[in-house]
């Protein structure tokens, strides 16, 4: 993989005029598992946890409007937008959409291929045709410059700031990039400025803080008692998180309880991954001079963790899976700098639905579902957080028919190449794993070949499935 696409994952960097490559060559680290292996959490020595969207999971229809509310808010009272730039974010939540690019040049938001090809494009809010895309970008339409909008809601942003630009300047700019990029980034910046936690200041925390049960939703008995089963037999269980130490505590307690931190080993704050896998900053604490049992720490390094965990459990090259949400700062970095494995939590899964087939245990079918839940857990979808989830607009998170000439169903978009290669197994939710039986085989992505579908559980989205199967 060339520099630019580890620049465009690096943690905190505004991210503008990477190229990008044909085709992403990066191998993971770990090649030591072959297309067949299976993976059991049995078999591991630690259970690593990020916790946004991995171990708590939001309301997430209420969390969307709260994240646009506060960037507008900001643009509004910060940077002296016109309010009437606000408008109900569910009227237009087709539109929403994760993993999309801004063209902060031209001012459109862009869909891509694993190739690099765009799939669809808007200009703010308006779906350009393929023809206005060919004029564009060309006959080829591979686009060599990008910014990666990383949340959903944040190019929804990005759309109206365009709209609200091209009216104001009676047409199109000439280029977007000076405000946009500069507005949206320093909005961001604002909205999630740790010291306003503390402070109690800014459009976000506050909200948040006043509200707590209103964005979070509370994990299942049965996921409380999978963490305390994980940690049996000498076993580590921690959990590293980017977010400061009194927003992480206010998560884990929404979400786990205010006895959290007893489910853990060891707890990082701060992590500011992914630099937490590749740098080697000191772990910080108040309280103690070396990595202890039931400790809270900031910031660190995943050596030093592993050297602690390599303690606590007396295994020598410790084996350990890490659990996390982001392919940027949580499986591109464990897979390619750690010999770790890495199960992705996927929401998009749940949204897109999926059918049992030859490479699941058929989770969903009723005289299974009996035998396979040793736990009780949450397992309920919010049909309207599928609505702001499934984007018909925009399309698969997963897969593009358009760029599938041989019509073989394999993951396709940008997105959906680097869940294959940078993680081991996908799941749609914590709850859904902690019902399972410890020693449950899943299924791994073939790393080798691109596109492979296999380590989806319980079951690969719809739009991977052969027509016959998937209406």
């Amino acid at each position: 993989m060339c520099w630019s696409f580890k620049q465009l994952l690096h943690c905190g960097r505004p991210l503008s005029n990477f190229k990008l490559t044909a085709t992403i060559k990066t191998k993971v680290k770990r090649t030591t598992n072959n297309a067949m292996s299976k993976l059991c959490l049995k078999d591991y020595d630690a259970y690593g946890f990020d916790l946004d969207h991995t171990l708590a999971k939001y309301n997430l229809v209420n969390q969307i409007q709260l994240t646009y509310n506060s960037l507008i808010d900001f643009l509004v009272h910060q940077r002296g937008y016109d309010p009437e730039i606000r408008t109900d974010v569910g009227l237009h939540k087709d539109f929403i959409c994760k993993g999309l690019f801004v063209d902060t040049e031209k001012g459109n938001i862009i869909k891509l291929s694993h190739s690099g090809k765009i799939l669809r494009g808007s200009h703010g809010m308006r779906m350009l045709t393929q023809e206005e895309l060919v004029s564009a970008y060309g006959p080829n339409l591979i686009w060599e410059h990008y910014e990666h909008a990383r949340e959903a809601v944040r190019a929804r942003a990005a759309a109206q700031v365009i709209d609200y630009l091209d009216k104001k300047n009676g047409g199109p700019l000439l280029s977007y990039r000076d405000i946009l990029w500069k507005d949206l980034q320093e909005a961001v910046e604002e909205i999630y400025r740790f010291q306003a936690f503390g402070e109690n200041s800014g459009y976000f925390f506050p909200v948040i803080k006043e509200s707590t049960s209103k964005y979070y939703q509370s994990s299942s008995e049965g996921v409380k008692q999978w963490l305390l089963d994980l940690k049996q037999n000498n076993k580590c269980v921690f959990l590293t998180t980017s977010s400061h130490i009194d927003f992480a505590s206010l998560t884990a307690s929404a979400t786990l309880g205010e006895d959290w931190k007893s489910y853990f080993d060891i707890i990082v704050s701060n992590a500011r991954k992914p630099g937490f896998f590749q740098d080697h900053k000191p772990f910080l604490s108040l309280d103690y001079n070396s990595l202890q049992q039931h400790g809270v720490y900031s910031s660190g390094n995943h050596s030093d963790l592993e050297k602690f965990i390599s303690k606590l459990t007396g295994a020598d090259k410790p084996k350990v899976v890490y659990f996390g949400d982001s392919l940027c700062s949580d499986a591109f970095p464990v897979k390619t700098l750690t010999n770790w494995d890495l199960i992705l939590v996927l929401e998009e899964m749940e949204a897109e639905g999926y059918h049992p087939h030859d490479n699941t245990h058929h989770y969903w079918e009723p005289e299974e579902r009996d035998r396979k839940i040793v736990r009780k857990v949450n397992l309920c979808v919010d049909e309207e957080e599928e609505a702001y989830l499934l984007s018909r607009q925009w399309g698969s998170f997963f897969y593009h028919p358009e760029a599938d000439p041989l019509h073989d169903r394999h993951m396709n978009t940008f997105w959906g190449e680097l869940i294959t290669k940078y993680s081991d197994i996908a799941i749609p939710s914590m709850e859904y794993i902690a019902g399972l039986p410890l020693d449950h085989q899943f299924t791994r992505f073939d790393h080798s070949v691109d596109g492979s579908t296999d380590g989806f559980s319980p079951a690969k989205p719809k739009p991977l499935l052969p027509l016959v199967l998937s209406d």
